[in-house]
């Protein structure tokens, strides 16, 4: 194994310690005048998708069926997100984000950059990229360790449980 107990349990308690200080960025970051962040996240993977189904839209979230159907509908309400019927299947529905919800998301964007420059502001650009590395990666290796382990397992017991 290449990375010692000790720098795990440190990593570990770093994340905790990144999470709080990310929810209350979230907050600080909050635009009282736009959708929530909530809304926004499901905003970000429409957008990624470009356009995709509702079930695929869910499991990407992680949510259920019917708090998607929640958040489609806020966001179709106010004209952020479209829905149309899928061509090949008569029961779906294909959601995108509308020109309005396109136009948001690259507003709060640039937004939320200003309000991370500031925040960082005593950081260097190179202490910065550097970060956008390490943050990805850790990112990457916790997402496809979750991914290849079996849910309700633990792919990794501490020795003696």
């Amino acid at each position: 194994m290449a990375v010692e107990s000790e720098t795990a349990q440190e990593l570990v308690s770093n994340v905790f310690t990144l999470q709080r200080a990310l929810r209350a960025a979230t907050h600080h970051m909050a635009d009282p005048s736009g959708p929530g962040f909530a809304l926004q996240g499901v905003m970000r993977i429409i957008g990624e998708a470009g356009e995709l189904r509702a079930t695929e839209l869910a499991a990407k979230l992680g949510i259920g069926p019917a708090a998607l159907s929640r958040h489609i509908a806020d966001l179709e309400a106010a004209g952020f997100v479209l829905r149309r019927p899928h061509p090949d299947d008569g029961r779906a529905s294909l959601i995108s984000l509308s020109e309005d919800g396109v136009a948001g998301m690259r507003a709060e964007a640039i937004r939320r950059a200003a309000l991370m420059q500031g925040m960082l502001g005593d950081w260097t650009e190179e202490e910065a990229q550097s970060a956008i590395v390490s943050v990805g990666r850790l990112a990457e290796a916790l997402h496809n360790s979750i991914l290849s382990t079996k849910p309700g397992t633990h792919r990794y017991e501490p020795a003696g449980v």
